[in-house]
Parts: C-alpha cells; sequence; structure tokens
C-alpha cells in the first residue's frame, strides 16, 4: 500500500479562525461560531460529523467521529482535521 499525503482545504470560518479539512469535506458554519463537518468522499460517506464551537478565544470539539486521525487547534486560530488512512486501500 502507497501511503499518500494527505490533501488539505483551507477555509476562514467564524471569529477568523483557519479551518484545514480533507478534500471531500463539505463545511456548513454560521457567524454565531457553530460548525459542522461531513466527509462526502466513496469511503467514508454517511459517517458521523464533527460538530466545533468557535468563539473569539476558543474552540470546542462538541463531537468527533471515528475517520479523524486527529484534531488540532493552535493557538494562532488554526483548526486542522486529519482523517485516518484507507485501510485496504486497493
Amino acid at each position: 500500500m502507497t501511503k499518500k499525503a494527505q490533501e488539505l482545504k483551507t477555509q476562514i470560518v467564524a471569529y477568523g479562525w483557519q479551518l484545514f479539512t480533507p478534500e471531500n469535506t463539505i463545511v456548513m458554519d454560521n457567524e454565531q461560531g457553530n460548525i459542522a463537518i461531513g466527509d462526502v468522499s466513496d469511503n467514508f460517506r454517511g459517517g458521523p460529523v464533527i460538530l466545533l464551537k468557535v468563539s473569539k478565544n476558543e474552540a470546542i470539539v462538541e463531537n468527533s467521529g471515528y475517520f479523524e486521525q486527529g484534531i488540532s487547534v493552535t493557538l494562532d486560530k488554526k483548526i486542522i482535521i486529519r482523517r485516518r488512512p484507507i485501510i485496504g486501500d486497493n
């Protein structure tokens, strides 16, 4: 199996937070800082969504799925979502 680096897309959400998500994700957010991230790839479609709540000074992971390898929050207002590698990818 060949491992390739995950391609991440970037967007700005409420309160100036930068959100880095894998390709094939959909992000729904509003000005109040509620963020929902769902996967639309063929491998993980229909799995649980990630729910985040951001404010001026904090980011809270309210719910995460089981396809994420990790969710990182940095002091410079970046949220990075990493998906688990595909197991048994042919």
